[in-house]
């Protein structure tokens, strides 16, 4: 087992808001504060063909008893583990995202970047105008 950084160049998880979330049972959208670092604004992924996804409470204090030990505000991606092995035909990928209040663990298939913008607005407001814009709510 091992805790790596993706080779994914997305921009750094800010240290105040939580990010929101969708799942649409295929597909998942993760809305959530830039760092400063990264020109602040928000970031909007989308993680295709979601095997699991699980938002646990934890903040970066608790992060200790985290089964991995992942990174602070950051994208973990864990490899060598039984919990991906068994999705191989997938090539799927497990990833924790730690955040300030919680942490986010899914098993994917592919991941992108959907948006980043400059301007701050609250996480769920950008996920908003993002599912609007991406005829993804009706």
């Amino acid at each position: 087992m091992q805790v790596i950084s993706p080779l994914e160049d997305f921009p750094g998880v800010g240290t105040v808001e939580n990010p929101a979330v969708f799942f649409d049972g295929s597909d998942a959208l993760v809305s959530y504060e830039a760092s400063a670092r990264a020109g602040g604004g928000n970031v909007v992924l989308r993680f295709i063909d979601v095997i699991d996804i699980k938002i646990t409470p934890m903040n970066v204090e608790g992060l200790n008893a985290c089964r991995y030990r992942i990174n602070p505000w950051a994208f973990n991606e864990i490899i060598g583990v039984e919990e991906i092995a068994k999705w191989s035909v997938f090539n799927a990928r497990l990833w924790l995202i730690s955040f300030n209040d919680l942490t986010i663990e899914v098993i994917f298939e592919a991941v992108t970047l959907v948006s980043h913008d400059n301007v701050y607005r609250s996480p769920h407001l950008a996920l908003a105008g993002v599912v609007r814009n991406d005829g993804l709510a009706s």
